[in-house]
């Protein structure tokens, strides 16, 4: 019988505390809901690339992410389904930040940097 009023005891209180953070979460969720919708930053996106011409790549994904995991910004990042080459830069895509700003991303023209490890012995 012990058991089992324990487990209740248990079940209770990670329900409480799952109920607590779904409510923090949505709060979150909401205060940091974008101001622009995804039409709105395919649109950005489709009359930028229509300046490029004929060969200008499509669109693939429009993603909302958060730049990192805990008090992060939200943007809008649209990918191409392939390198535009563009000022000097290869740009793989766009992110939109809830403000309308915009800001290219770009392929490194470098590649992978080798670094020298020192081992411990």
């Amino acid at each position: 019988m012990k058991t089992t009023s324990l487990t209740r005891r248990c079940l209770a209180l990670c329900a409480v505390i799952t109920l607590g953070a779904s409510a923090f979460l949505q709060s979150a969720n909401a205060d940091n809901a974008p101001r622009i919708d995804a039409l709105h930053v395919a649109k950005v996106a489709t009359d930028y690339l229509a300046t490029h011409g004929r060969n200008a790549p499509h669109i693939v994904s429009i993603a909302l992410e958060t730049d990192s995991l805990i008090g992060g910004k939200i943007s809008w990042i649209v990918r191409f389904s392939h390198a535009l080459l563009a000022d000097g830069n290869r740009e793989i895509g766009m992110r939109v930040k809830p403000d309308g700003s915009v800001s290219y991303l770009t392929e490194d023209k470098h590649g992978p940097k080798k670094r020298n490890v020192p081992l411990k012995s």
